[in-house]
């Protein structure tokens, strides 16, 4: 911003030292009694008094007068001088011209000095946006690159999580390696070693691979079912494929079974963890229209479309749905 001086003193013009602009050569002075050269009367009546026009000493003197009076050079007709018309006085163009122009470069100056103002605030509110946006981008792109690290650990995290939840399933699954489960029998007054002793020699088959026999917790109206601990795979093996040759059923085994238990069919199968058991379920529940041979063979769920076709091994449920996206597309399976 510039700095107005007084003309006469040099020294500046501010807000308690207020000053006066001539309206005719916009030289400025300060106003008071000493600069100005007004009493203070004519101070105050500037100040309180709008659209009254000063000018400085030098442009007074300058200005040149004339007299009121007018004093024609001959005596003529008095009668037609007071009722002839008054001419109208020669208009200075120049000075007219002059005032004009001093007034519209005062009006510019104003103008231009509120518009520069403005430009160089806004000016300073972009750079300060512009700096506010860089900033907000680096800020950005760091949380993205953050984001994207923490995705990648959550997903080596996951994958390592999967790992080792599918080794947990083999190893709980490997535990019952040798243990065969007697489904379908209802909950009799008789020890679980006699019941099992019992299918024993309905198949034809010695007790001296049974290692223990014990039966699990059932739900409200279902018996559970009996877990038997072999001492080898080959026993297992050989109770399971016994009990294919033999229908066997609740009144073959106890023949003092209600009548509406006793065609109830008894399965001797592999021993499966709960986990395992759902895996087959949902296979069967969303496979079966698509395969038709489903089942469970040592410790895994497999399936078969046909008698000839090729076995496929599922070992999750995104296997299921994997084989299921594949059969509606039409598209060969793969294992």
């Amino acid at each position: 911003m510039v700095i107005k001086k007084c003309a006469n003193c040099k020294k500046s013009i501010t807000k308690k030292a207020t000053g006066l602009e001539c309206s005719r050569c916009d030289k400025i002075v300060h106003a008071d009694t000493v600069c100005a050269k007004l009493s203070n009367k004519q101070l105050n009546t500037l100040r309180n008094t709008p659209g009254i026009e000063w000018s400085c000493e030098v442009c007074l003197k300058n200005t040149s007068h004339r007299s009121s009076f007018v004093i024609p050079d001959d005596d003529g007709d008095d009668e037609e001088s007071e009722t002839g018309p008054t001419l109208a006085q020669p208009i200075d163009t120049r000075k007219l011209v002059q005032d004009i122009s001093r007034e519209i470069k005062k009006t510019f100056r104003e103008e231009i000095g509120n518009l520069e103002s403005s430009l160089e605030f806004l000016s300073d509110q972009i750079c300060t946006i512009e700096q506010s946006i860089r900033n907000q981008d680096k800020a950005i792109k760091d949380l993205e690159h953050k984001n994207q690290d923490l995705q990648n650990k959550n997903k080596n995290l996951e994958l390592r999580v999967s790992v080792l939840e599918q080794g947990m399933k083999n190893f709980e699954q490997k535990a019952l390696a040798s243990t065969l489960e007697i489904a379908g029998l209802p909950d009799f007054p008789i020890k679980d070693s006699k019941i099992v002793e019992t299918t024993a020699s309905k198949l034809n088959l010695e007790t001296s691979g049974i290692q223990s026999s014990h039966r699990m917790p059932g739900s409200k109206d279902k018996a559970g079912t009996i877990l038997v601990d072999m001492k080898t795979k080959a026993h297992q093996k050989q109770w399971i494929d016994a009990s294919k040759e033999k229908c066997l059923t609740v009144g073959l085994l106890f023949p003092d079974a209600p009548h509406e238990k006793a065609e109830n069919r008894v399965y001797i199968r592999e021993a499966l963890t709960k986990n395992l058991k759902t895996l087959l379920y949902n296979a069967k529940t969303q496979l079966n229209k698509s395969f038709q041979f489903i089942w469970c063979k040592d410790g895994k769920v497999c399936v078969r479309r046909t008698t000839n076709s090729k076995i496929y091994y599922i070992n999750s449920l995104q296997d299921i749905t994997e084989i299921v996206k594949q059969c509606k597309q039409s598209t060969p399976l793969t294992n």
